[in-house]
């Protein structure tokens, strides 16, 4: 008796996002989708890159894991009376966030300033939401990096 059941292709990704040879971080840095960790890891490695694309499960990932980690900080940094170790951990989520958000404009096709709009209250807010939710842009795109 068989089954209806066909097992995912366990090959390599093919067309956009794929990898493009090398390490991980090359495909991360083309607008590849990333899982939480991937996401995370790549998104701190890359803390100051603010070329290149980042996919929405790589931005949004990203965005959940450094929430996370600013409230772990926050929460071990009042309890232990440490507030430079608060404040060195905000920074680097910020700086990190800010790339990321970046290069998420970037995957949809719109210029990193677009990030500025966001310091207009509510409005900007809005705006930026929105376009981090837009599909990517399909194949490369102006903002694309290259090795």
């Amino acid at each position: 008796m068989s089954t209806p059941y066909q097992p995912y292709p366990q090959g390599q990704p093919e067309g956009y996002g794929a990898p493009q040879g090398g390490s991980g971080q090359e495909g991360y840095l083309h607008g590849a989708p990333a899982g939480f960790g991937e996401a995370i890891s790549l998104g701190f490695k890359n803390v100051l890159t603010f070329n290149g694309r980042a996919s929405r499960s790589a931005f949004w990932w990203f965005f959940l894991g450094a929430f996370i980690i600013d409230l772990i900080g926050a929460i071990i940094g009042t309890a232990a009376h440490a507030t430079a170790i608060q404040y060195i951990i905000e920074i680097l989520v910020v700086l990190a966030t800010l790339a990321v958000a970046v290069r998420r404009l970037h995957d949809s096709g719109k210029s990193g300033f677009w990030w500025l709009i966001g310091l207009i209250p509510i409005i900007g807010t809005i705006t930026l939401i929105v376009f981090y939710c837009q599909d990517s842009t399909p194949g490369p795109n102006k903002y694309d990096q290259y090795a």
